[in-house]
């Protein structure tokens, strides 16, 4: 079976509301899908394409390759990252919110372009100290990597230096 699924950017949250595309595809085993990212009268969403088949011929192994995150505490961490940062996470949050307003705007892009309010809040309580370990965190692939690895370690290693 296809799906296609158009995801709004919620621009209150500042992300994509993947929730929608979560919920039609909760019980369901994905063969492949592709997303793509499209601008639309000035506003972006993301458009999947998803072959899929009913979760019964699938077997007990949908859940793994399903688009949702295994584990009651992400997914509510999903719904609510800032919920679950510390104190001084939430310091180092919205200095790391400023970056990507700053990256995104010389970039020409929207925030959500860069990074995630999730893939952010993610990174935070990941804490990686090398390239190798950011390059582990769901959202932070090659490209993202390579353009804003280097200045992220140095942001929280300035960061957590400074509260030292």
């Amino acid at each position: 079976m296809l799906k296609i699924v158009t995801l709004p950017f919620n621009e209150k949250r500042e992300e994509f509301e993947q929730g929608k595309l979560e919920k039609v595809l909760k019980d369901v085993q994905i063969v492949k899908y592709q997303a793509e990212l499209v601008k639309i009268e000035g506003k972006y969403y993301w458009t999947a394409f998803v072959e899929y088949e009913k979760a019964e011929k699938a077997g007990k192994n949908s859940e793994k390759n399903n688009f949702s995150q295994n584990g009651r505490e992400t997914k509510e961490a999903n719904r609510n990252y800032e919920e679950y940062l510390s104190e001084e996470e939430t310091e180092l949050y919205k200095i790391l919110k400023e970056w990507r307003t700053g990256e995104a705007q010389m970039l020409g892009y929207p925030p959500y372009i860069v990074a995630s309010n999730q893939l952010l809040a993610d990174i935070i309580k990941t804490n990686p100290k090398s390239l190798e370990e950011l390059s582990q965190i769901k959202g932070m692939g090659k490209r993202k990597v390579r353009d804003y690895g280097e200045e992220l370690l140095l942001i929280l290693e300035n960061f957590y230096d400074m509260k030292s």
